[in-house]
């Protein structure tokens, strides 16, 4: 059965089989090797955005978005391949595979680059990297096509990691994750963003899944951890499964000096970008990652890389079905699959709706901003440098509800305070201003505050509390038009000298905005007064629950500030960006403009009841991924009306208009009821570990950041010395720190801002009603020209396996090559019309190997050949020197001074070289090759031009 564990598996495979057709030998052997040897035949790749073939399957009329995955049938695989040795690696996972049918499951996952081990470089003369390329599959190859006839046979998913041929270009390949269906049809996704060097070009295709339980995405690695706009992507077309095979080891490393890799460092990266994404978007993550030595070995035979596994199976909030130990840590450095241990609910997850404010006619167009900007020369890379920031706090407060004049003197004199301790910058939660709650505003029935001029205002008017008490924000210093409470709180960032941030409901300019329904409604939005007395203001864009909504209405417009009084290494000021609540905590499109914008600091006001690991990993996430510093305020106290123990108001109002309070003794409030606490979560400063104590990160709990102390609001014995209500000012309850951001900046590798504006102006195309594209769509793939090359190529390499070949066998492995690559693309079913260069480079690379086929020369007779090796012996010179035909003496197999330099490796019936040739990357890089059939033989002589080591 498939355990927590290591599985016996044979690393290599020595089956004997008939001789296969020479496709399939020279695709296995030789083939790999003329790609390899074709040096300059083409650049990188042309990138592309293409959404059409996810968009096809998830809008099928038969999709299924919601399902279940029975326990025991999802497998993740921590897997420890032989590098270089792809015929090794594919013994184990169908070794894997095996097992997996027998113990019932239904899709299993195997790591990044399992079937060819892991490479990292950008040399194109090293081992690794021509590994890498040399030994890249198509979707047709013979290896992909075992692994799928596999999965055909036992009707399962088959999902791995593996380089990539890309037609046309022999010096670069994908770094891909190919998956086979339960009918044996093979899709591939090719790595958008890849970490791994030069060799690795960036693919530009999502890819879904139409699965039995529901729509799955792929994502590789750093596309998961790096790029929250890929799983995005797939959750808005209705995905409720994330596949991430990776090869991730960050942190992975001995910090007590025993000799053994702790996995702390590591744990808290890997969790902290997958419980983010799972509790985010409600995806179940099925994630496989390597484990073990990997990676092109040294003269000692040394390998550069070791990976802990640590697969796992997660959902919703860190809920693990696969790779727990028994006390919650994860299960680093074994080798072995795992499977869920309980049924897993898939659904159309809920914050990428349009319903719910999720905008992507708005993130299409920020993203296209950012592309401009790329496509103009200008770098989004930003590093700040510098470990002289703002000291800045967070006030854990909440307001008193609907009385604005209480809550600006509990502001001002937290202000003062924080002035006193030379604070910069002071942030106060969301709708600090007004108090969070809504309740219905027909006639007096929320006439309930303890304000009784407010009370007359309330039980006059049918709109509600945050619509009557609506400030006006944006303003220079002086400037009347601004609300009264808005005023007040500029003067006093002017006094201070300091910036105020607070949360408060904005009216528009010209009034509130009547909806369709005849409900006024403002905006929920950020307020913030400058040292010189004018004041900017942010717009709420991803509004909560009910109670928001129906007096508010969505802003669309990002603000990004300077802060002069600070400067980077570089000169240049401090730039901050501001959002708010679900802003931040669902909807990361808005923080990763920031940041990709040039923003350091994240201002994030908020009101939410999540605990503090739903804090720390939401908005710790945009620091530890984005490099933006983050100050989150949140609401500390209860909010709504004062209750008696009944449930009662205690104020209301006579027949008079007059307030007057039942002198019962509070109980609750209206926000949550009686005996319920409203808001008792935590504010942070969140900034890089940037090496504090002298470590890489924080040796005692593994995480990246730094709170500094902030947070208090988690713990108990903390927060019983702070003030927990309305309006109350408490000294204890404003937390400091100065902001360390020498490591702060955006430096995402591979950042596709082009991509993403697409793939998100299809999103709007789908969901909007009468949205107005941004880019044409392109239509299906035209592999036609195909066709007639494909059937040529076929013929001669068909009639090749006859007793009297035409062609001389390497030309045949040539354009066996070529057409193994020209088929890979017939039978894509991802690319669209988006990708049509890349048939003509098919076609192309298929005519020229046809066109290059070299005939069957008649050997002379014994009599006839000389016999003195000089004077009329082919391809050579009368004094013996080689010529363009013929190698040196000393150059040829087994002759004087050619031990280490070439090698005769033979290669078994099934293709495999018995000493696998691409396992000799480890020590060696083949450069050239040529296929000798050895008539009645059975074998393939592959004469081998090695090169020293260097990986």
């Amino acid at each position: 059965m498939l355990a927590q564990g290591r599985s016996p598996i044979p690393m290599h495979s020595n089956d004997d089989a008939r001789r296969a057709p020479i496709w399939r030998r020279v695709t296995a052997g030789v083939g790999a090797m003329v790609m390899c040897s074709s040096l300059g035949v083409a650049g990188v790749h042309t990138a592309f955005a293409d959404t059409t073939s996810s968009t096809a399957v998830a809008t099928a009329a038969d999709v299924v978005t919601n399902g279940v995955i029975p326990a025991g049938a999802l497998s993740v695989v921590n897997f420890h391949p032989v590098w270089g040795d792809k015929e090794a690696n594919k013994a184990s996972m169908i070794k894997y595979i095996d097992e997996a049918h027998a113990a019932g499951v239904k899709m299993i996952v195997f790591p990044e680059m399992a079937l060819t081990g892991y490479v990292s470089s950008s040399d194109p003369e090293s081992a690794a990297y021509r590994m890498a390329v040399s030994q890249a599959e198509t979707i047709s190859s013979p290896i992909t096509r075992e692994l799928a006839d596999k999965a055909a046979a036992y009707g399962m998913w088959v999902i791995f990691g593996t380089s990539e041929r890309i037609p046309g270009d022999s010096e670069h390949a994908y770094n891909s994750a190919f998956a086979a269906s339960p009918d044996g049809k093979v899709v591939s996704y090719q790595k958008i963003a890849p970490v791994e060097g030069s060799w690795a070009t960036p693919g530009t295709t999502p890819v879904l899944l139409p699965t039995e339980w529901g729509l799955a995405g792929l994502s590789i690695c750093y596309d998961t951890y790096a790029n929250p706009e890929i799983e995005r992507y797939y959750a808005a077309q209705g995905a409720g499964i994330l596949i991430n095979p990776t090869a991730t080891s960050r942190s992975y490393r001995d910090i007590d000096g025993d000799g053994v890799k702790d996995g702390k460092g590591w744990e808290w990266y890997y969790r902290n970008r997958l419980e983010s994404i799972a509790s985010r978007d409600g995806l179940v993550i099925a994630s496989a990652d390597l484990v073990g030595a990997d990676g092109c070995p040294d003269a000692d035979g040394k390998q550069p890389y070791d990976f802990p596994g640590g697969s796992v199976i997660v959902r919703g909030s860190a809920d693990y079905s696969a790779g727990q130990n028994a006390d919650g840590t994860l299960i680093v450095g074994v080798e072995g699959a795992l499977t869920n241990a309980k049924d897993l609910r898939v659904s159309y997850p809920s914050t990428t709706r349009v319903a719910n404010d999720f905008h992507p006619d708005y993130y299409a167009k920020w993203y296209a901003e950012l592309a401009d900007k790329q496509e103009s020369g200008t770098s989004l890379s930003n590093y700040y440098g510098s470990a002289d920031g703002p000291r800045v706090a967070v006030a854990n407060v909440a307001g008193v509800w609907a009385d604005k004049q209480a809550n600006v003197d509990m502001m001002v004199k937290y202000a003062e305070q924080a002035a006193a301790d030379d604070v910069d910058l002071i942030v106060f939660p969301e709708t600090v201003l007004t108090g969070y709650d809504s309740t219905d505003p027909k006639g007096d029935a929320d006439a309930h505050s303890s304000n009784a001029d407010v009370n007359r205002v309330l039980a006059a008017s049918d709109d509600y509390m945050q619509v009557l008490l609506a400030e006006k924000v944006k303003g220079t210093d002086g400037d009347d038009t601004r609300g009264e409470s808005v005023r007040t709180m500029a003067d006093t960032a002017k006094r201070l000298g300091m910036y105020i941030v607070f949360g408060l409901p904005e009216m528009p300019d010209g009034g509130p905005i009547v909806d369709a329904d005849g409900v006024k409604k403002v905006y929920n939005s950020a307020a913030v007064a400058f040292p010189d007395g004018h004041t900017e203001s942010f717009q709420k864009m991803h509004r909560a629950g009910q109670e928001e909504k129906v007096w508010s209405v969505p802003g669309n417009t990002p603000l990004i500030f300077e802060m002069p009084e600070f400067t980077g290494s570089d000169g240049t000021a401090l730039k901050a960006g501001v959002n708010i609540c679900r802003d931040g905590h669902f909807y990361p499109e808005l923080g990763r403009y920031y940041a990709a914008s040039g923003a350091e600091l994240l201002i994030h006001p908020t009101a939410t009841t999540g605990n503090a690991w739903y804090r720390e990993s939401r908005i710790g996430s945009y620091t530890d991924r984005d490099g933006l510093a983050a100050v989150t305020a949140n609401l500390w106290g209860q909010d709504g009306y004062p209750l008696d123990a009944d449930g009662k108001p205690i104020y209301s109002v006579d027949e008079n208009g007059e307030t007057v309070s039942s002198g019962k003794e509070v109980k609750g409030y209206n926000y949550m009821g009686v005996g319920r606490d409203a808001f008792r979560s935590t504010s942070l400063i969140i900034t890089a570990w940037n090496g504090k104590d002298g470590t890489p990160f924080d040796y005692a709990t593994g995480s990246a950041l730094d709170t500094s102390g902030t947070g208090g609001g988690a713990t108990p014995e903390i927060t019983k010395d702070w003030a927990f209500g309305e309006g109350l000012y408490d000294p204890d309850n404003l937390e400091t720190r100065t902001m360390n951001l020498r490591s702060a900046g955006f430096r995402i590798t591979n950042f596709q801002a082009r991509l993403y504006s697409k793939m998100y102006d299809a999103l709007a195309a789908r969901t909007i009603d009468g949205y107005t594209p941004m880019y044409a769509t392109g239509g299906a793939l035209d592999t036609s020209a195909l066709a007639d090359p494909i059937a040529k190529a076929r013929q001669v390499v068909d009639a090749a396996e006859g007793t009297k070949p035409s062609y001389t066998d390497e030309s045949v492995a040539s354009l066996a090559d070529a057409l193994l690559t020209a088929q890979a693309l017939a039978d894509n079913t991802t690319f669209s019309a988006e990708q049509q260069p890349l048939v003509t480079a098919a076609k192309d690379a298929l005519n020229a190997a046809y066109d290059a086929l070299t005939p069957v020369t008649t050997e002379p007779e014994p009599s006839d050949k000389p016999t003195d090796g000089t004077g009329d012996a082919p391809g050579k010179d009368t004094d013996g020197a080689a010529t363009p035909d013929a190698p040196r003496s000393s150059d040829k197999p087994g002759a004087p001074g050619a031990a280490g330099t070439d090698t005769v490796v033979a290669a078994g019936d099934d293709g495999a070289t018995q000493a696998p040739l691409s396992a000799t990357g480890s020590s060696v890089v083949a450069v050239m090759a040529l296929a000798l059939a050895v008539s009645g033989a059975g074998v393939t002589l592959l004469v081998i031009r090695r090169r020293a080591n260097r990986c």
